[in-house]
């Protein structure tokens, strides 16, 4: 046998340990530290870990990138579950004016409004630096979105003017992003030209799918961009809507949008009367095809589903599955659901939805649920992270009681949705005191931390806010 195959087979079976045994072999040595350097072995692992991750692995991610994240994913998940949370590390992000506009991407980098200028915070190296000077087009608010796909880790900054609590896009900006930083700001040649407002709502979820879109305006009619072709679409209000809503203004339906590698999944929800009845409408849209030229286009609606249930949020949990003998799709998606906005008991589960394949250019297929029920209890507020294949780590956070505002108790919880059966592990329940509102929390379920704004009333204080950010165990 020949040296090459020998290393090969060495090599897989160092993919078969965890990340953190890996690095130990590495100090066996010095054949060890140059086997366990291997890109090819660090993807290897990256693609078959068990926890919660970025998408990947890309041949553009380097090796420390890969190694290091699945390392502090690993970590983090000995205790996720089976400890109390326990401050690791407090880092602060010191913000001045009066914007409190701020977002952290990736985990890592704090990035805020401070006058004419967006600011980036590495968190991590605790060093700050502008990411573009905009005075030539002033912005008061600005949306970060962040896309990855084969070709690299995307930033876009939607920047807004506000006039008559209406946001004018400005300025579209893209950065590439790696283990360095930020690259310099492409300015985006897209001109929103429809007549609908895009909101200003912030991405801070995470990764959607590992798709090139963002989701720029998610009222009716919502809009998702291509940031690759700079091409917009239109998601349509299906036919399927019961004659007692179809009068119903499209602004009064609550939309969430879920991108898959073959579908551009559209949740919208109605409800009514002093019950809060719920109506949940499951469209499924086909991933454009970007050769095909347009201003803004329209997507093609080949499935849905009509659910009566009160959605409180979505999120995908694995990615696409074609059948190769059926044609059929299956995507799974984290669904967490209430008896109505003020209900004592939340539900969390997985929904599969199987998308038979289409038959015609124009029919539209209904979609095919199975429902597996992962947790029932008493919470306000969930934050999550998931990585496609099926892993999910997040919190569940309990409000305070009034007259103050914020959170004083979580639970941790994991996720395994990778197979056809899942499994899930939930904490006790813990004190955590989080003096905030529920929008202004960010989390990052790789490395376990949290991202909160507190704002400084202090007049002599030349720092008018902090993000904090929290290492938990």
């Amino acid at each position: 046998m020949n040296t090459t195959v020998d290393l090969d087979v060495i090599r897989h079976i160092l993919s078969l340990l965890s990340p953190c045994e890996i690095v130990r072999f590495r100090q066996v040595s010095k054949k060890s530290r140059d086997l366990t350097h291997s890109h090819a072995l660090w993807k290897e692992v990256y693609a078959n870990a068990r926890f919660p991750r970025p998408p990947g692995p890309f041949s553009w991610q380097s090796t420390r990138y890969l190694e290091r994240t699945l390392v502090q994913s690993e970590l983090v998940s000995k205790t996720w579950t089976s400890q109390p949370p326990k401050m690791l590390s407090r880092t602060l992000t010191k913000c001045k004016g009066r914007d409190y506009t701020w977002t952290v991407v990736f985990g890592r980098w704090c990035i805020f409004l401070e006058g004419d200028k967006i600011q980036c915070h590495d968190i991590d190296s605790d060093t700050y630096h502008s990411l573009y000077e905009g005075t030539a087009y002033p912005s008061d608010w600005f949306t970060a979105h962040m896309a990855a796909y084969i070709n690299g880790h995307r930033v876009c900054l939607l920047l807004f003017n506000i006039s008559d609590q209406q946001y004018e896009l400005r300025r579209l900006l893209a950065f590439r992003v790696n283990d360095d930083g930020f690259s310099e700001p492409e300015i985006i040649g897209w001109t929103h030209t429809g007549s609908q407002q895009l909101d200003g709502w912030q991405s801070v979820g995470g990764f959607h799918g590992s798709t090139p879109f963002i989701t720029v305006r998610r009222d009716h009619p919502c809009l998702i961009l291509d940031v690759r072709t700079r091409r917009s679409y239109r998601l349509s209000m299906s036919e399927m809507i019961p004659n007692d809503l179809a009068n119903q203004s499209p602004d009064t339906w609550y939309n969430n949008v879920i991108l898959t590698k073959t579908h551009v999944i559209s949740v919208w929800m109605y409800t009514s009367g002093p019950s809060f009845d719920a109506t949940v409408l499951i469209q499924a849209f086909v991933v454009p095809d970007s050769a095909i030229p347009h201003d803004v286009g329209e997507l093609r609606l080949t499935h849905e589903v009509i659910l009566y249930t009160y959605l409180r949020s979505s999120g995908l949990l694995r990615n696409s599955i074609v059948d190769p003998v059926t044609g059929s799709v299956n995507i799974r998606i984290l669904h967490v659901t209430a008896n109505g906005p003020a209900a004592e008991q939340s539900h969390m589960m997985c929904l599969d939805l199987a998308l038979p394949k289409p038959v015609s250019n124009t029919d539209v297929l209904p979609i095919s649920i199975r429902s597996q029920h992962l947790f029932e209890s008493s919470w306000e507020f969930e934050r999550y992270t998931v990585s496609d294949d099926g892993y999910a780590r997040g919190l569940l956070l309990t409000e305070r009681e009034s007259p103050y505002l914020g959170f004083s108790s979580v639970r941790k919880f994991t996720i395994d949705a990778s197979r056809e059966e899942h499994a899930i592990a939930i904490s006790d329940p813990c004190p955590l005191d989080l003096p905030v509102e529920s929008d202004d929390i960010a989390f990052d379920g790789t490395r376990g931390r949290i991202h909160y704004i507190q704002r400084n009333d202090d007049d002599d204080d030349d720092i008018d806010a902090e993000v904090v950010t929290i290492d938990l165990a």
